[in-house]
C-alpha cells in the first residue's frame, strides 16, 4: 500500500540518494552527469524540506518516491519528482504529482521542467494536463521542455 507523507530533515540523505538513482538513466542516455538532479547537494534538499513542500512516497518501510512543490506568489514550481527505478510505472508519480498539486490550494498555475530526451516523462506530464510552453537548450544533447498547467478551477 502506498503512503504519501511530508518529508523530514532526517530523510534528506535518502531522498537525495533516491533522486540520483532515479535520474541515473537520464544522465547515461544524455551522456551528461552534470544535470541538476545529479549535482544537487544535500544542503539544497534540506533547504527545500524546511522552506517548501517535499512529499515522500512509501511502500511499507521503503522510500519509493519524492516530489517537491515550491510556491512563489501564486505559481507552484514542481521539482525533484523521482521514483525508485524498480517501482516506476506503478502510478507512484501520478499520486505524488496530485498530492503536490493538492498541497498548494492557493496556486493558480503549476510549472515544471523536464528533459525531452526522456519522451516518456513529457508524455507523463501531458497526461496530467501540463503543456509545453517553451523548449530551452541545456546542452548539445539536452533540450528542456518547460511545461505549465492552470490549477483546477483556474482558466487555461
Amino acid at each position: 500500500m502506498l503512503t504519501i507523507l511530508p518529508a523530514t530533515t532526517e530523510q534528506a540523505p535518502a531522498i537525495l540518494a533516491l533522486q540520483k538513482r532515479a535520474f541515473e538513466r537520464e544522465a547515461h542516455l544524455c551522456d551528461n552527469w552534470e544535470i541538476p538532479p545529479m549535482t544537487e547537494t544535500l544542503e539544497a534538499v534540506l533547504e527545500h524540506i524546511v522552506s517548501a513542500t517535499v512529499l515522500t512516497a512509501w511502500i511499507g518501510p521503503q522510500l519509493v518516491g519524492a516530489a517537491r512543490g515550491i510556491l512563489s506568489g501564486d505559481v507552484c514550481a514542481i521539482r525533484g519528482v523521482c521514483i525508485e527505478p524498480a517501482h516506476q510505472g506503478q502510478r507512484i508519480g501520478t499520486t505524488l504529482l496530485a498530492a503536490i498539486e493538492q498541497a498548494h490550494p492557493t496556486a493558480s498555475r503549476f510549472e515544471l521542467t523536464t528533459n525531452t530526451t526522456m519522451a516518456g516523462n513529457v508524455r507523463f506530464y501531458e497526461r496530467h494536463g501540463y503543456r509545453i510552453t517553451e523548449l530551452k537548450p541545456f546542452s548539445d544533447k539536452i533540450i528542456l521542455a518547460c511545461m505549465s498547467k492552470a490549477a483546477a478551477g483556474e482558466g487555461a
